[in-house]
């Protein structure tokens, strides 16, 4: 089982090797990174409004429970520099911006100073590897294509530059 899902990734790397914004796309195993999974790991350039680089991972997250569903993880981490003075403005709009994008959400991580983007999407492990690998590049496109659309104005709020009122406003219409 873990072959195929290390199958998978690799395909998956391909896939973005051949994109002109990846700058690096590479499957690192779970003995490399003495983890409990395999992660690709793309460095995506030129990326937003900002032309920012991000640092994409995908794996497939460990379930003890199920093992007739896999949990096909996205963590795009988008900002190294969120300045502490806006991490309340940033988390409130943050929370309200998740109840209206479709899909995946977005977080500080817990020492305050990242701005990430997570998705995970639930595959049968029992379709066929086309079908799985259809699904995980889709979901994999749509966490960088999600995200894409908000990371500009996120990094506003967060530097002071775009009132967090203003943010809000921009979302109820």
């Amino acid at each position: 089982m873990e072959e195929r899902k290390r199958s998978l990734l690799k395909r998956l790397e391909g896939f973005f090797s051949d994109d002109e914004t990846v700058e690096e796309a590479s499957v690192f195993t779970a003995e490399e990174l003495n983890a409990p999974v395999d992660i690709l790991r793309v460095l995506v350039t030129e990326y937003g409004a900002e032309l920012t680089d991000v640092l994409a991972e995908y794996y497939f997250a460990p379930s003890e429970e199920r093992d007739d569903v896999w949990y096909f993880t996205s963590v795009i981490n988008i900002d190294p520099a969120v300045p502490m003075e806006g991490i309340t403005a940033l988390s409130l709009a943050i929370a309200k911006l998740n109840f209206y994008i479709p899909y995946g959400s977005f977080a500080i991580s817990g020492d305050g100073g990242l701005l990430v983007f997570k998705s995970v999407t639930a595959l049968r492990s029992d379709s066929d590897d086309e079908k799985l690998y259809k699904d995980i590049e889709l979901a994999a496109d749509n966490a960088l294509f999600i995200p894409e659309q908000y990371t500009e104005l996120l990094s506003q709020v967060a530097d002071g530059s775009l009132l967090l009122e203003d943010f809000l406003s921009m979302l109820s219409h």
